[in-house]
């Protein structure tokens, strides 16, 4: 059975000067005014890959951190990869068919909703019933999209708008192929019935990348637009931004198949970021109140590390959310936000459920199954600055 503990506010304890320790006071710490979140998920690779190696990936682990926050103690939920993006997403656990990257994009079986809105249960395609922080927002009157670097590019994989295989069926955008890096194990909005369902709301929501000049793969249809377009003004960028770049762009494939390769994985990735982490933190929207998080899916680097943090608990799909251990392994992630100053460095444990809690947090929304179980948010450790 599961053990659900309520969220307690964050607090910050300040000792006054000049004043005995005995009258230290209690102050709340009071969240900034968050407009709107954009969230880049990369590839399998470990903290000491990345952050821990500056020389392999400078942009990522010496110019954001010193741009905004590094969080040291950053962990994935679970192996492989569909189960952490699914957490991060809906804060739903891992279970034996997504821990198996959904080989084939089959129904989530729903055996019963635990106590905090855990599904019992195995499968991919969650029922209409269950929520993700997209419905949150719909809900809420508030725009989300996903961003998908290449999908749509060859037509007879996936279309160019809510790109997925047919319930059911295999999974044939497992490997990048020539022109085509998209995943749809990797767009977890997709494994949704409450997404999908509806063709009309899923292509508004679910939409190909797009080129950082704005331009989109000629499959593209019903007049959507890409990121760097809906960046142009505040008014046309959504609340929330969930960010997939293709399998060479995350750094999952080396050499990658779908375009070139730079000299390293890594190297891959920062030239992505390069390209867009200037434009996200350049746009009005970001400037009016925006916060930018770029994680990893899972670790994956010589450690094979499965550990966690936080007080992850086991789904009741799967008795090790990490395959081989409790969780999927320490992989950082950096934030940057007009509200976080320069240079800040956080050694609070979180995880991606803690991610996902913190964004419904500042968004005003209620939190999704494990977000509800987390220890802690981002707050005073991470938001350093008055904005």
């Amino acid at each position: 059975m599961r053990l659900l503990r309520a969220l307690a506010p964050a607090v910050l304890v300040l000792a006054l000067a000049g004043t005995p320790a005995s009258a230290a006071r209690t102050v709340a710490f009071k969240a900034p005014k968050i407009h709107h979140v954009f969230v880049i998920v990369l590839e399998n690779e470990d903290y000491e890959s990345t952050f821990g190696d500056p020389s392999a990936d400078p942009y990522l682990a010496q110019t954001l951190p010193a741009e905004g926050a590094l969080l040291q103690d950053y962990y994935a939920t679970g192996h492989e990869s569909n189960d952490n993006y699914i957490s991060l997403v809906s804060g739903q656990p891992p279970n034996l068919e997504n821990q198996a990257d959904c080989q084939f994009f089959s129904d989530f079986v729903k055996a019963a909703t635990l106590p905090g809105g855990v599904e019992a249960g195995e499968g991919c395609v969650y029922p209409s019933s269950v929520a993700n922080i997209g419905t949150q927002l719909s809900g809420a009157g508030r725009k989300w999209k996903a961003y998908e670097e290449d999908m749509g590019n060859d037509p007879n994989r996936e279309v160019a708008a809510c790109g997925h295989p047919a319930v059911g069926s295999r999974d044939e955008t497992q490997k990048a192929v020539s022109g085509d890096g998209y995943a749809t194990r990797h767009d977890p909005f997709v494994y949704f019935h409450a997404v999908i369902d509806e063709q009309e709301y899923c292509d508004k929501h679910v939409v190909a990348l797009g080129t950082a000049g704005g331009a989109m793969p000629a499959a593209a249809l019903r007049g959507e637009t890409g990121l760097a377009t809906d960046l142009e003004h505040a008014a046309t960028t959504p609340t929330f931004s969930f960010i997939t770049p293709n399998l060479c762009d995350d750094g999952h494939d080396f050499p990658c198949k779908n375009q070139p390769s730079g000299p390293s994985a890594l190297a891959d990735i920062d030239a992505f970021l390069e390209t867009w982490v200037p434009k996200i933190v350049g746009s009005p929207a970001f400037r009016q109140g925006g916060l930018l998080e770029i994680t990893f899916d899972e670790s994956d680097g010589p450690s094979s590390d499965s550990s966690s943090c936080c007080d992850e608990l086991p789904g009741p799909g799967s008795p090790l959310p990490g395959i081989t251990g409790s969780g999927g392994g320490r992989v950082g992630a950096v934030l940057i936000s007009p509200y976080i100053k320069p240079g800040t460095v956080s050694t609070t444990p979180y995880n991606h459920y803690s991610s996902l809690a913190s964004w419904e947090s500042l968004l005003g929304l209620g939190r999704l199954a494990d977000a509800a179980t987390v220890p802690a948010t981002f707050g005073a450790d991470v938001f350093t600055a008055a904005g």
